[in-house]
């Protein structure tokens, strides 16, 4: 049996899905994230991750959620075996098609993260861009575990995700984000008694609602503590994905665990 949680833990997660708002990743998500994502910086935050935590040559790397592929592609260039996972079926189409474009092999999976049921396979996993807070804290609590059971002994793990302590003062009521489609404004709304983000995006030139989603922001120890410490033997924390140091005014949080 590979990875299951205990019948009782199963049956929670199933129990809190709806918390997650599935259609928003499944129908807005791959609009918007093609004005968001650059192939550059991808290729930049790659080349640090592999410079320091140095997986073997060819090996198995897990990237979930993978969206259209920008990590992975970059991680399949450089000769690694590569899996991306996510929910959207649209992503994992944009994924495939430029795989087929560069001919580049990437093994594609249609999943709920929180269904991953690897065991000991992979020598790096990642999951980046924020993509921790969208389900409950116990949930995200289990997530992190999927992760560390996915990995071999001494894989390691990356966490990219925004810094709750800076966000208490640095998220802006209002963003413009250029699309694609168009200029899209983004209301934010911070709820510092839960730590949760509520955002609605708006397409300006038909006052269109693309889509609405909410995410839990975390501070670095309640990061910390989610992900066990005494399942890893070393947990490192960074400011982001080119090594700078981590203090409490970052954007963001990077963590780098050693299994």
């Amino acid at each position: 049996m590979r990875g299951r949680l205990p019948p009782s833990l199963e049956d929670r997660i199933r129990y809190n899905a709806a918390v997650f708002d599935s259609r928003f990743f499944e129908e807005s998500w791959p609009i918007i994230s093609r004005g968001l994502e650059s192939e550059v910086d991808a290729e930049s935050e790659v080349g640090w991750i592999l410079g320091h935590v140095a997986p073997p040559a060819g090996g198995r790397i897990l990237d979930a959620p993978c969206g259209f592929g920008r990590h992975s592609l970059a991680l399949a260039r450089r000769g690694f075996d590569v899996t991306g996972v996510d929910l959207s079926e649209t992503e994992l189409q944009r994924a495939k098609e430029r795989a087929a474009e560069v001919g580049l092999p990437l093994q594609l999976v249609r999943q709920d993260m929180r269904d991953m049921e690897f065991s000991g396979e992979f020598d790096l996993a990642l999951n980046l861009f924020s993509s921790i807070g969208f389900f409950t804290d116990d949930e995200d609590r289990l997530l992190l575990d999927r992760f560390c059971t996915a990995l071999k002994p001494g894989g390691a793990f990356v966490l990219d995700t925004r810094n709750r302590d800076f966000a208490i003062h640095g998220v802006a009521p209002e963003e413009m984000v250029r699309l694609p489609e168009g200029t899209v404004r983004v209301q934010n709304r911070f709820d510092a008694r839960t730590s949760r983000v509520q955002q609605s995006w708006w397409l300006e030139k038909d006052r269109r609602l693309l889509g609405e989603m909410e995410i839990r922001l975390y501070s670095v120890h309640e990061l910390l503590r989610m992900l066990r410490p005494e399942r890893w033997s070393q947990v490192e924390i960074f400011g982001g994905l080119d090594g700078r140091p981590f203090t409490l005014e970052s954007p963001r949080i990077v963590l780098v665990a050693t299994k």
